[in-house]
């Protein structure tokens, strides 16, 4: 057996070097890791659009500055958490211009604009079919009552312009609808708008019920409290005033409204509002849906929201 050892002895020799050479290529490799500082994290940045700075405000006194045009490009689509995108319900409608585009260039318009032919053919349509345009004071009346309205359905049009008294008052004359109009009482009397007595003389007709759109027509959400409560509250107490009947809802400007807007308004004595964010309303509530008819709808197009 010592005629082997000498190979034996060689063996352990030489696995006793390969694994220190080993285990030092492995501590060199490390010593240089050590040595090599961190790559630094380049910082992401999320842009942030800036926010509007509020409207002015005005006194009852002072009046409003502001566009004839409300932009239009606006659009928050905020909707309580309570409410789900609703497939039944009733619906309610949500128009602005009634009359032919000056500009064809401005799509924009083309969107919140309806023809006189149009909305003759819509109205056409909803009373061939059955249904009953009725006010959201009626609407709320509904709310958890046995009595039926035949396939009811809420007319609205926002901001008060004077094509709403040239072409769609005639219409909702013709078909004896009841439609609600959202007035931002501070900009009554300007360019592109209806006047006091125009409004009155609409309401005569026992058509109309007028509800409130705030007075300058601001993003109330970008507004102090006290700003919002008093754009709030004092568009429903001139609207009264003007009008002689209780303002009981609103409509929030660019359908932009928080918890705390909602606040103002319940606040202010409002029972209900209206949003711009799809679906139907299945019960009463502070920020209700709409259904916007855009200008560009076919008649087809528009029987289809509204019976879906």
């Amino acid at each position: 057996m010592k005629k082997f050892f000498p190979i034996n002895k060689s063996l352990k020799i030489s696995f006793w070097l390969f694994g220190s050479v080993l285990v030092g290529i492995a501590l060199a490799i490390f010593l240089l890791l050590l040595q090599k500082s961190p790559p630094t994290a380049t910082p992401i940045s999320f842009p942030i659009a800036p926010i509007a700075s509020p409207s002015a405000i005005a006194s009852p006194s002072a009046k409003p500055t502001k566009s004839a045009s409300p932009s239009s490009t606006i659009n928050f689509p905020i909707a309580p958490v309570s409410f789900a995108q609703l497939a039944y319900g009733v619906p309610i409608l949500m128009y602005h211009y009634v009359g032919n585009n000056p500009n064809p260039a401005d799509r924009q318009r083309d969107i919140l604009s309806i023809t006189p032919d149009k909305l003759d053919a819509q109205f056409a349509w909803l009373s061939t079919n059955g249904y009953t345009p009725i006010t959201l004071d009626t609407l709320y009346g509904l709310f958890g009552k046995k009595e039926a309205i035949n396939k009811p359905i809420v007319l609205t049009f926002d901001d008060g312009y004077i094509d709403f008294y040239i072409n769609a008052f005639p219409l909702f004359q013709k078909y004896h609808f009841h439609v609600v109009s959202f007035i931002p009482t501070g900009l009554i009397g300007g360019s592109y708008y209806m006047t006091w007595g125009q409004i009155k003389e609409i309401q005569n007709s026992g058509l109309v019920s007028f509800q409130a759109h705030s007075i300058s027509h601001p993003n109330l959400t970008t507004l102090s409290y006290d700003k919002m409560l008093y754009e709030i509250s004092e568009s429903k107490k001139i609207l009264e005033q003007q009008t002689g009947t209780s303002v009981n809802f609103m409509a929030y400007p660019y359908g932009a409204s928080d918890p705390s807007v909602w606040k103002a308004a319940l606040s202010a004595g409002y029972v209900g509002g209206v949003g711009t964010w799809l679906g139907k309303a299945a019960g009463p509530g502070i920020n209700m849906p709409r259904i916007r008819i855009i200008g560009t709808i076919s008649l087809p197009e528009f029987a289809a929201k509204v019976s879906q």
